[in-house]
């Protein structure tokens, strides 16, 4: 029977092989021993990471939607101008100041108090799946607003790009539908923002002017009460109309005094004896004793037309005054109406939020690569400090 020893590598058993595996097996652990701390503080880290990311970590997905903040001006069309500003960056103007507004809005508190009312938007970033270091609250946070206010900017940004003046929204879940639908939340957060400030501003424009108007046609209902009252006073429904009939016919009497007593001058030359200058006397005197009568219902006492065409006139004059101040200020209202529509502005969504198809976050490798960096670099600065102080002892 053959009892010779054999290697791994069935040869031949020598003495000498046992002696190598020592070596090698010594040497191994004097690298160990001599790299312990390279190994603790570099790939230990750097090893619980790539588990972390491989086994812990729970993908997280971000949905993305592009808009402009635009005003009913720039919809006039497409001119050289308009180019030169849209290619401007920012933009400028009015448009431009609205769309940090919205900006500022989508992050912020009212947004995020807004979303977590309507979307339960702490149930979003809690879900089961999430993992203990992503989820909230996690390490670091506790559960109260302030904190989760925190958590939430640093998942929903909204950045502006330089070159197109287009503000990019971005969210980041734990669900591709989650990201997609706080995404949306938050565009129809931006309109309701946008719709809400061109209201206040029609408002404004608006409201001192809709005063004025409203002030001035209550004047002037105040005047055409007053003017229906002193018609019923003076039982008159116009009264300079009215009395151009009794005019003309006061004329119409001097017209006929005048030719009478023509008659009655003729007649008491050619004919002073004859019986018709009594008779014309007569129809003088009749004529004289009308025009007095009717004059004076024309003019010279209380009863007269005049002071019922004064204070007519007076009446007719104020009304035509509040006519023409109601006419200019229903002009201003209009004029303060067109302004507020050139005003207005709204959201215009050049790309809406999409559901994503695979994760972006963790980015592994990128992790990776940091915490070894890191690592390393603080593992380096720490032997150099070491050596440094042991040099300074020696001396």
């Amino acid at each position: 029977m053959n009892t010779e020893l054999h290697t791994p590598d069935n040869g031949p058993y020598r003495p000498e092989d046992t002696s190598m595996l020592t070596r090698v097996f010594n040497e191994f652990r004097n690298k160990i021993r001599n790299n312990l701390y390279f190994t603790i503080f570099v790939l230990v880290p750097t090893l619980l990471t790539a588990f972390y990311l491989m086994f812990i970590a729970t993908p997280q997905y971000i949905s993305e939607a592009h808009f402009v903040v635009r005003g009913r001006s720039s919809q006039s069309g497409i001119s050289l101008s308009n180019i030169l500003q849209a290619s401007g960056g920012a933009g400028g103007g009015a448009s431009s100041e609205n769309t940090y507004v919205v900006q500022d809005y989508l992050q912020s508190r009212d947004a995020a108090e807004l979303l977590i009312k309507q979307d339960n938007l702490f149930d979003v970033y809690s879900r089961p799946e999430a993992d203990f270091l992503a989820r909230f609250p996690s390490f670091g946070y506790s559960k109260n607003f302030e904190h989760f206010y925190k958590f939430y900017k640093k998942h929903v940004l909204v950045e502006q790009d330089s070159e197109t003046s287009i503000s990019i929204l971005t969210v980041r879940t734990f669900r591709a539908t989650d990201s997609q639908k706080v995404a949306r939340a938050l565009l129809d957060a931006g309109e309701n923002l946008v719709n809400e400030i061109n209201r206040r501003q029609r408002d404004n424009l608006i409201h001192a002017t809709s005063l004025e108007v409203q002030a001035s046609e209550t004047k002037l209902r105040g005047i055409n009460q007053k003017l229906a009252e002193y018609r019923d006073v003076v039982a008159l429904i116009d009264p300079l109309r009215q009395s151009t009939p009794m005019i003309s016919f006061v004329t119409s009497l001097q017209n006929m005094l005048t030719s009478t007593n023509m008659q009655l001058n003729q007649l008491k030359e050619s004919a002073p004896n004859s019986p018709l200058i009594a008779a014309y006397q007569r129809q003088a005197s009749i004529l004289e004793e009308q025009i007095k009568q009717s004059g004076k219902l024309i003019t010279g006492s209380n009863e007269s037309l005049v002071p019922k065409i004064t204070g007519y006139e007076d009446l007719m004059i104020q009304r035509e005054m509040q006519q023409r101040i109601l006419a200019s200020n229903v002009a201003s209202l209009e004029a303060a109406k067109q302004q507020a529509n050139q005003q207005m502005i709204y959201v215009d969504e050049v790309a809406q939020p999409n559901a994503p198809d695979w994760p972006e976050y963790p980015r592994n490798l990128i992790i990776l690569t940091i915490v070894f960096i890191s690592t390393l670099g603080l593992y380096i600065m720490g032997k150099l400090l070491i050596a440094s102080a042991q040099e300074r002892n020696l001396h």
